[in-house]
């Protein structure tokens, strides 16, 4: 049931001053903390949780859910400008962002990805507020077999992200899976392929990681070419084109619903995240749309997909953290102990005792999405010129808060290590034509298809539960007609190619 007058009430708390001045500096620490690479919205909350205290718990997730939502835009900043994501989550954005960059037309990149954000977190939001009354049967849906298909469906998308060859892609994605069988067995706790190393026990961070293949690998390739980012093409100024960015997510608001209704769905499925949400929507993108050859060298569109689920994913996100306390992703699970430190029941009961907080938490969010694009349309041309300085100024400074972001995860000098160790490996692959994506792909997704695969043997079904249950044999297929897709398309063009020359 939806209660008009418990939202109305939120919203007009949060369009006080105190509310607009509360969420105007909760978006601008999101912002910062999304922007800097090794900081994220998650550090963000923690940093803000112990400010809140005394604070009415709604003032409060006004604040926290401000910080939250600006911060997943904030990723997408240093993402296109210096192909290193702020969050893991904006993974997927650098694909094209960057390239878009390199072009000269980062202004065009952050006005999509701004106003796609907007958009995507606008969507989620709104149906989170209609699929609250029937929360319990979309995420009890899934089970082990559900969760193993979708991390297989995701697995195949290096077929699809493949720059070289296929050969290379799934070499370089069958080592993103070794790399991710690194540390304790989950079943069996024993220690695996750690070479006596304590820091190895938890296993590779995937944030490390990604700081290494994307950013170390970038870093000694620009200092090695000695030219800008965006090179001397073109004499339109870096910063130019934001409105272009935001007429062309405008004018593809049908590519923009779709990705978000991913986003949505993949953030209601616990343990998934943003990173498999932009990466679904990006390999959606390139699969349905036109002339998409494109894509992975400066197509806009993959920044809209991207972005887009990514934010969309934070509706999702919030369905089982409120309804069953089972958090959605690294951030709700700070969100959880916040609304716990606040003395708020999770459960059935927070949709009867505390509503007007679920309510807040939702428009603080939709709040700091629009705070946070009308703020980087505005400094999108600014921010843009350091695509124009010698990479010489400002290489070292990346390098330091690459490094110091991979220290500060677990204040462990073993992720510097990594990060180090990623950035060599990076730049071997980048070099000889290997996809660091699938490599980061394999590592994100392999633990959790191990976990997924041995549990679903376990269950009474065992190896059958994946034909059994409908949604599992849903997704494989689905998997099976996202592998041949690409072929069956060929085949076609190719066949009509004929058919028009005859």
């Amino acid at each position: 049931m939806f209660h008009f007058d418990t939202l109305l009430f939120a919203l007009s708390m949060m369009l006080t001053v105190k509310g607009i001045l509360v969420m105007f500096i909760g978006t601008i620490i999101g912002l910062i903390f999304g922007a800097i690479p090794g900081l994220s919205g998650v550090t963000a909350l923690i940093v803000l949780i112990p400010m809140t205290y005394g604070m009415d718990p709604v003032i409060a997730m006004l604040l926290l859910g401000s910080a939250y939502g600006a911060a997943t835009y904030g990723g997408a900043v240093p993402a296109i400008l210096i192909n290193t994501p702020g969050e893991a989550p904006n993974a997927a954005t650098v694909l094209d962002g960057f390239p878009l960059s390199q072009k000269g037309k980062s202004g065009m990149a952050l006005g999509a990805a701004a106003t796609a954000s907007t958009m995507g977190g606008l969507f989620g939001l709104l149906v989170a507020f209609f699929f609250i009354p029937v929360l319990s049967g979309v995420v009890l849906a899934f089970s082990y077999a559900e969760f193993l298909m979708i991390t297989i469906f995701g697995l195949s998308m290096i077929a699809v992200l493949t720059q070289g060859t296929l050969l290379k892609g799934l070499i370089a994605g069958g080592l993103g899976i070794m790399f991710s069988c690194v540390g304790y067995d989950p079943m069996t706790t024993e220690l695996r392929y750690t070479f006596g190393l304590e820091f190895l026990w938890d296993g590779i961070q995937v944030v490390p990681a990604l700081f290494g293949l994307l950013a170390l690998g970038e870093i000694m390739d620009l200092l090695i070419k000695t030219l800008p980012i965006a090179g001397t093409t073109g004499k339109r100024a870096p910063g130019s084109g934001v409105w272009d960015g935001v007429m062309e997510t405008l004018k593809r608001s049908f590519l923009t619903l779709r990705c978000s209704s991913i986003g949505f769905f993949i953030g209601v499925i616990p343990g998934l995240g943003g990173t498999v949400a932009g990466f679904f929507s990006y390999v959606h993108a390139k699969q349905t749309c036109r002339n998409s050859e494109g894509f992975g060298q400066g197509d806009v569109r993959g920044v809209i997909a991207s972005e887009a689920a990514n934010d969309a994913k934070e509706g999702g996100a919030l369905l089982p953290t409120l309804g069953f306390g089972i958090p959605g992703s690294a951030a709700m699970a700070v969100l959880l102990g916040a609304l716990t430190l606040h003395g708020v029941e999770i459960g059935q009961s927070i949709f009867i005792k505390h509503l007007d907080i679920v309510y807040m938490l939702l428009l603080s969010i939709l709040g700091a999405h629009i705070f946070a694009a009308g703020i980087g349309l505005a400094l999108a041309e600014k921010m843009a010129l350091v695509t124009r300085i010698r990479p010489a100024i400002f290489t070292p400074i990346l390098l330091m808060i690459c490094l110091l972001g991979s220290f500060t995860l677990r204040n462990s000098m073993g992720d510097v290590v990594i990060t180090i160790i990623f950035g060599l490996l990076g730049y071997e692959m980048r070099k000889f034509g290997f996809s660091r994506i699938a490599l980061l792909l394999g590592l994100l997704l392999g633990h959790t298809a191990e976990v997924s695969f041995r549990q679903t043997l376990m269950t009474r079904e065992g190896a059958m539960s994946f034909f059994s249950r409908p949604i599992s044999l849903t997704i494989l297929i689905f998997t099976l007609v996202s592998l041949s897709y690409p072929y069956i398309s060929a085949y076609i063009r190719r066949r009509r190619k004929v058919h028009h020359e005859k």
